[in-house]
């Protein structure tokens, strides 16, 4: 049974040397760019933030299909504002939708496509580089950005599959609750079905669409945990580095439970005291930021009238680099965190299979 209070301490131990031993803001600063890229900064689990982020669609989505609802029953009630409000609705899309607009649409989609994709190319590369720095203790960016191009690559494509799998399968619970809504009338004009009807035609839905995320976040936790670990030591791709994962994992179930629960508790309590720290930052500042503020609105009320323009000018130019650097500056406060979390699978992987201690392999 591995000791999870021995890899915890060691795990400690190993970020405050990588950051404060000795400490250097030029560390911290290049070292946040790199786990901000390789998604290490959302949290002590992105895929329990996934499962979130998805909680919260599904409640938003709820509530707007309820006041669609709401908006359509008041819409029967009264005959003529209904087809009123159709026609204006006509009248409107057919203004709206001219060839320069569908034409922009396409383009922004496209744009945004372009974007995603470049984007998880650049985090599945930034991912193994957070995990060389982190093992060496280091802070580079361009040897490490060559040396995991292969691996960095095939962990890019897995991601990509991976995305587009999860869409497809969800865009099919959809259509599948969209059904089952059909069956039981519920897009009717006439339509007065309860609460209760509707939640249990779409239960299986939701149950489905729940278990793909739990399904995903386990996939998640593994690929970017396990996976990438043994990507980078054996500098091998995706499929054999699964295939070892799993081989490793099946003779450590219980171990590998423990280690996700265990994970979980530290990413709750991870983000409760960096939400803490943020708070107390932000409110340190405030008092600051009021002077400051203070004093500009005084030399803006005694300067002449044709100059405000530019003074305002000037002050927007110049806050807008002030802010974006606190802005990055509390990013940087998640750090340890990161560096945590990256060094606590490591070190938990390394008690399972001595091979892929990392730690050992750069005499840490």
């Amino acid at each position: 049974m591995v000791k999870f209070n021995e890899i915890i301490s060691a795990s400690l131990e190993w970020t405050a040397a990588v950051l404060f031993r000795p400490f250097s803001p030029k560390k911290w600063l290049i070292l946040t760019f790199i786990a901000f890229l390789a998604g290490a900064i959302a949290g002590g689990n992105s895929n329990l933030n996934l499962q979130e982020r998805d909680n919260r669609t599904r409640e938003a989505s709820a509530a707007r299909q309820y006041e669609q609802k709401s908006f359509q029953t008041a819409k029967i009630s009264s005959p003529e504002q209904k087809s009123i409000s159709k026609k204006e609705i006509e009248n409107l899309f057919k203004k709206s939708v001219t060839g320069p607009v569908i034409f922009i649409i396409i383009l922004a989609v496209i744009a945004g496509i372009v974007l995603f994709i470049v984007l998880s190319w650049l985090c599945s590369r930034f991912y193994f580089i957070f995990l060389e720095d982190v093992t060496k203790n280091d802070a580079s960016i361009v040897v490490p950005f060559k040396n995991n191009r292969v691996i960095g690559n095939s962990f890019f494509k897995f991601n990509l599959i991976f995305i587009l799998l999860l869409i497809c399968i969800v865009a099919l619970i959809v259509f599948l609750g969209f059904i089952s809504l059909s069956n039981i009338g519920a897009f009717s004009k006439d339509a007065s079905l309860g609460f209760w009807k509707i939640l249990s035609a779409i239960l299986p839905a939701i149950l489905l669409f729940v278990f793909v995320v739990i399904v995903c976040a386990l996939i998640g936790l593994i690929m970017n945990d396990f996976v990438t670990i043994v990507m980078f030591k054996d500098k091998i791709k995706i499929i054999p580095a699964i295939k070892k994962v799993f081989s490793t994992l099946v003779l450590n179930k219980l171990n590998f439970v423990l280690y996700v629960l265990i994970k979980i508790g530290l990413a709750i309590s991870s983000s409760i005291i960096y939400s803490i720290a943020s708070f107390v930052a932000v409110m340190s500042l405030i008092f600051p930021a009021a002077i400051v503020a203070s004093v500009f609105y005084f030399i803006f009320k005694v300067i002449p009238k044709n100059m405000q323009s530019i003074f305002m000018v000037v002050v927007v130019l110049a806050a807008i680099p002030v802010i974006l650097f606190l802005w990055y500056c509390l990013v940087c406060m998640y750090l340890p965190f990161a560096v945590f979390f990256r060094t606590f699978s490591i070190k938990f992987f390394g008690r399972l299979n001595d091979r892929y201690d990392l730690f050992k392999c750069t005499g840490e």
